[in-house]
C-alpha cells in the first residue's frame, strides 16, 4: 500500500531560505521545516538576533546557517543567495516572509516611513526573487510571498502596509504565468492577526521602532498552527490560501460586494487592527 503524501520526506535536504526569520512566523516556519528534514537559511538584519534563532533551531540538530543583512538592499540580498549557494550549492525554496507593520493615518508619517516599509516588505521579495529565481528554475522548486489580509482590501490605518501587501499579489500573479513552463511553484499567504512574539516591534509614524501592541487572544491564529498552513502550501504546491476566519470572511465579501466590505472594514476592522 502506497504511503500518504504526508508521510513522505518531501522536504528532506531541501534547500530553504526564508527572509525575517529571527522570531514569529519565519522562525516557526524554520523550526518546522528543520524537523522534517529541510536545511535552513535564515535571514535578518539584527545579527545578534539572528545568532540567536540560529542556535536555537540548531540545538535540535538541524542543518541551519544564518545570514544577516537588509532585504532593502539589493547587495545584502545577492550575498543571501549566494550564502545559500556556497553552503549547499542549491536553492529549492524561497519564503519572502520579510515584512514590518505600521498602523497610523498618512497624514502623520513621515515620507522615511514610506520608503522603509516599500523597501522591506515589497522591494525585498523583489530582490530576493530576483537573485534566487534562476536556481530554483532548476531545481523545480517553490517561491512564496507572506501577504496579509490588508492586501485583499485597504484596512484603516494601514495605507503603506496595505500598498505593499497588494503589489505582493500581483508580483506573484506575474511570476507564476512567466515561470508556468520552467514547472516553479509560486504561492501567496494571506495572513491574518498572527499571534505576536513578545519583541516584536513596529514602525511608528517617526520611522523608530515600538513594540507591537497585544492583540485581542480572540481574533489572533496561533502562530504554530499558522506555519502549519504554510508549509502544507508548499507541500501541496497551492497557488493561494487564505488564513484566518476573519481573512476567509474579508476575502469572500469583498468578492460579492467591495461596497459593503469598505463599510464592514471602516466601521469595525479598524478597532480590531489597534488592539
Amino acid at each position: 500500500m502506497p504511503l500518504q503524501r504526508s508521510h513522505l520526506k518531501v522536504f528532506e535536504d531541501k534547500v530553504f531560505v526564508i527572509t525575517g526569520s529571527s522570531q514569529g512566523i519565519g522562525r516557526e516556519l524554520a523550526m518546522q521545516l528543520a524537523q522534517k528534514g529541510a536545511k535552513i537559511v535564515l535571514n535578518e538584519r539584527n545579527a545578534a538576533k539572528l545568532e540567536e534563532a540560529r542556535a536555537l533551531i540548531a540545538l535540535s540538530g538541524a542543518d541551519v546557517i544564518a545570514c544577516a543583512g537588509d532585504v532593502g538592499d539589493p547587495d545584502a540580498c545577492e550575498n543571501l543567495i549566494n550564502t545559500a549557494l556556497r553552503a549547499y550549492g542549491r536553492i529549492d525554496v524561497l519564503i519572502n516572509n520579510a515584512g514590518v507593520g505600521i498602523q497610523c493615518p498618512m497624514e502623520k508619517l513621515q515620507p522615511v516611513v514610506l520608503r522603509n516599509v516599500v523597501d522591506t516588505n515589497l522591494t525585498g521579495s523583489l530582490y530576493c526573487t530576483y537573485f534566487a529565481l534562476p536556481h530554483i528554475k532548476q531545481e523545480k522548486g517553490s517561491i512564496l510571498f507572506i501577504s496579509s489580509i490588508a492586501g485583499i482590501h485597504g484596512i484603516p490605518s494601514s495605507n503603506v502596509y496595505a500598498a505593499t501587501k497588494m503589489a505582493l499579489t500581483g508580483l506573484a500573479e506575474s511570476l507564476r504565468l512567466e515561470t508556468f513552463y520552467s514547472r516553479v511553484h509560486v504561492g501567496i499567504a494571506y495572513l491574518g492577526f498572527t499571534q505576536n512574539s513578545p519583541e516584536k516591534q513596529h514602525i511608528g509614524p517617526d520611522g523608530r521602532l515600538t513594540p507591537c501592541p497585544q492583540r485581542d487572544q480572540s481574533l489572533v491564529s496561533p502562530v504554530d498552527k499558522v506555519a502549519r498552513g504554510i508549509i502544507r502550501m508548499i507541500e501541496n504546491r497551492q497557488h493561494k490560501r487564505v488564513f484566518s476566519n476573519l481573512g476567509k470572511l474579508l476575502y469572500y465579501l469583498n468578492r460579492m460586494s467591495p461596497r459593503l466590505t469598505s463599510w464592514v472594514l471602516r466601521h469595525q476592522l479598524h478597532r480590531f487592527a489597534n488592539q
